[in-house]
């Protein structure tokens, strides 16, 4: 299956005039010309069918893009999430270990949305190349063989699409979007000269920069080790949904098309994601369940590295909970 990039034409929208107090008159004028400057709105949905009034009268930018791109979702898709981990020697930031792995179910008939994380130590035995880490099938074999290896792990489970993010597109998202707001649990301190990473943060709610964020995902610190990793995950996952209700968003639409088109790699087709993007803005947060593939860390010095060990049983309760279907299985 060929990835493609995500391309957007830059639309040419006729402006229009409204009637607005002055304080609201430089929200709306904003909102104009992040439209002129190339948000994808202007091509997919009509401009006299986006509610600019409605905007900057304070409805949420979710449910108005939503009404305004009419691009309903009418299959589910279970859909590979996959972020890279760049390491010093590596010259192809697509093709470096994953640092993220997670199979999400995307279905419009529930309203719904779970998500199976799976450590990246998890052992697998890799076709040609033996026993490895999850995260090692991408850098042999590409997205394809991280694909091909997760349904087997996953005992014949359907994999539709894939999303491929390399680990500087999380840190250019976070500070186009101007920051997450977290909660970080605990003091975390760490460095790694090599992978130019320095994580540095102090425990409470703050709002985090792109790189702060990175190192809050990437801290290995703490008793939980990969499975804390997992957590954090999950939080920044929920923190960037949010985010996308903040008003000012439409404003920073043209630079994250732009962060896409370097960072992102993916075989689902413009109307494919315009659809899941839709659905996923109109999802409640509550119809979004997240597990972890279950399993124990290996014994010391039981393998010549640790692993993350599942069983059959571990496998069948991941499928079941977060209800993936199998090859074959109508959605």
């Amino acid at each position: 299956m060929t990835t493609q990039p995500i391309v957007v034409e830059e639309p040419a929208p006729e402006p229009r005039e409204f009637t607005l107090p002055w304080q609201k008159m430089v929200f709306t004028t904003g909102v104009l010309v992040a439209v002129g400057c190339g948000a994808l709105l202007g091509r997919f949905a009509p401009i006299h069918r986006v509610d600019w009034l409605g905007l900057a009268r304070g409805r949420k930018p979710a449910e108005v893009f939503v009404e305004a791109l009419g691009r309903p979702l009418r299959r589910t898709y279970q859909v590979l999430l996959l972020g890279t981990d760049l390491e010093p020697n590596d010259s192809d930031s697509f093709r470096s270990r994953t640092d993220t792995l997670i199979l999400a179910r995307i279905d419009p008939k529930r309203l719904g949305i779970t998500l199976l994380s799976i450590p990246r130590d998890t052992r697998v035995v890799l076709p040609r190349y033996g026993e490895h880490k999850i995260n090692a099938a991408n850098v042999f074999g590409g997205v394809e063989l991280s694909r091909s290896t997760v349904s087997q792990l996953l005992e014949g489970v359907r994999i539709d699409r894939h999303i491929l993010i390399e680990t500087r597109g999380l840190v250019a998202v976070v500070d186009a979007l101007g920051g997450l707001e977290l909660t970080v649990p605990q003091r975390m301190v760490y460095e790694d000269k090599t992978q130019k990473l320095k994580i540095d943060l102090y425990p409470g709610k703050q709002v985090l920069n792109g790189q702060q964020v990175e190192g809050f995902v990437r801290y290995r610190g703490d008793a939980d080790a990969d499975l804390g990793r997992i957590k954090r995950q999950k939080l920044v996952l929920q923190a960037l949904r949010a985010k996308f209700n903040d008003p000012l968003l439409v404003t920073r639409l043209p630079q994250l098309v732009a962060i896409a088109q370097g960072h992102i790699r993916t075989d689902l087709d413009f109307e494919e994601l315009l659809a899941i993007g839709t659905f996923l803005f109109a999802v409640p947060p509550r119809n979004i369940e997240t597990f972890t593939l279950g399993g124990v860390p290996s014994d010391d010095y039981a393998y010549s590295t640790s692993y993350w060990l599942t069983e059959a049983e571990d496998i069948r309760q991941a499928r079941e909970r977060a209800r993936l279907t199998l090859e074959g299985q109508s959605p």
